[in-house]
C-alpha cells in the first residue's frame, strides 16, 4: 500500500472515532462525517487501488488520479472540517490544553508572506507544472518510490494549502477577500488551460518516453506502445485536465460571487459600486 493509502486509512479511522465520541450529532455533523469518509476513500482509491496501478501505464487514468489527489480530496477534507473534528479523539482536558496552547500560548507564527493565499496559488501551480515536465514525469514513472513519497504527497499538500483559502468547513468562516479568491481561481484555471493546450494542441509528439515503453510492476511484462498511441493518450489526458478544472473552479466562483452579493445586497449593487470606482479613476 502506498504511503497516502495508509494516510487515507488512518484518516478514515480517526473520522469514525471522533464521530463516535461527539456528544451531539447534528445534520451538519453527519454530512461532514460522510464527506470526510468519501474523501479518504477517494485518496485510497487514487493511490493504492488497482486503479492507481493502471495509471502507471495509462496516462488518462494517471491524470484522473492526479486530479483526485490534488483537487477533490483536499476540497473534501477541508470542507468536512476533518481537522477540527479530530479534536474529539482526545480527552476533554487534553483537548482544552492543546487549544489553549494553539490560540494563546503558541509563540511561533509563520511569516505572513509564507501563509498568504497568493503564495498557496504559486505553490500549487509550480507543483502542477513541474510534475508534468517530461524529465520529472519520466523520472517519477520509472521510480515508483518517487511517485509514492514525493509527487503524490506534493499534490495533496499543495492542494490542502491552496484550498484552505477557498473552501471552509463550518463553523469556520472564510476571511479571504473575494477578489483574492477570484484571482487564485483564475490564475490556476488559466495555467491548467495552457498546460492542457501545450500537451495536446501545441505539440505533435508524445512528451513522455515512459508512456511509450512503460516498465510495469515487478513480475509483470513491460507495456510497449507506439509514439502515435502514446500521443493520443496524452491528448486524452490533456482533455481530462482541461475539463476537470471546471468541476472545482465553477462552484468556488459561484460561492465567492454569492459572498460578494450577500455583502453588497444584490448583484446590481456590486456592478454599481464597480462602475462608480471606475468612474472616479483619473484618466
Amino acid at each position: 500500500m502506498a504511503p497516502l493509502g495508509i494516510v487515507a486509512v488512518v484518516g478514515a479511522i480517526l473520522s469514525v472515532v471522533s464521530f463516535d465520541r461527539r456528544p451531539s450529532r447534528s445534520r451538519r455533523t453527519i454530512l461532514q462525517f460522510s464527506l470526510a469518509l468519501v474523501s479518504w476513500a477517494l485518496l485510497w482509491f487514487a493511490t493504492s487501488s488497482s486503479f492507481a496501478d493502471r495509471g502507471m501505464s495509462y496516462l488518462p487514468i494517471h491524470m484522473v488520479g492526479h486530479v483526485i489527489v490534488m483537487f477533490l480530496v483536499p476540497m473534501g477534507i477541508i470542507g468536512s472540517a476533518w481537522g477540527r473534528s479530530t479534536w474529539w479523539v482526545m480527552s476533554t482536558r487534553a483537548r482544552r490544553r492543546l487549544l489553549r496552547w494553539w490560540y494563546v500560548g503558541r509563540r511561533w507564527r509563520a511569516p505572513r508572506a509564507l501563509v498568504h493565499p497568493l503564495t498557496a496559488a504559486v505553490v500549487l501551480n509550480v507543483v502542477m507544472i513541474a510534475s508534468h515536465t517530461p524529465r520529472v514525469f519520466n523520472a517519477t514513472m520509472e521510480h515508483p518510490w518517487a511517485m509514492d513519497w514525493l509527487m503524490e504527497p506534493a499534490f495533496l499538500l499543495s492542494g490542502l494549502f491552496f484550498f484552505h483559502f477557498l473552501v471552509v468547513g463550518l463553523p469556520r468562516r472564510n476571511r479571504v477577500r473575494v477578489r483574492t479568491q477570484l484571482v487564485m481561481v483564475a490564475v490556476t484555471m488559466f495555467e491548467m488551460l495552457v498546460l492542457a493546450m501545450s500537451m495536446s494542441i501545441f505539440t505533435t509528439s508524445a512528451w513522455y518516453q515512459s508512456m511509450i515503453v512503460t516498465t510495469a510492476m515487478p513480475g509483470m511484462a513491460s507495456v510497449v506502445r507506439s509514439p502515435a498511441v502514446a500521443f493520443h493518450q496524452q491528448q486524452l489526458a490533456a482533455a481530462i485536465l482541461w475539463i476537470c478544472g471546471d468541476f472545482w473552479a465553477v462552484p468556488i466562483i459561484v460561492v465567492a460571487v454569492r459572498r460578494l452579493v450577500v455583502r453588497e445586497g444584490s448583484i446590481f449593487a456590486v456592478l454599481e459600486r464597480q462602475s462608480d470606482s471606475l468612474s472616479r479613476t483619473p484618466s
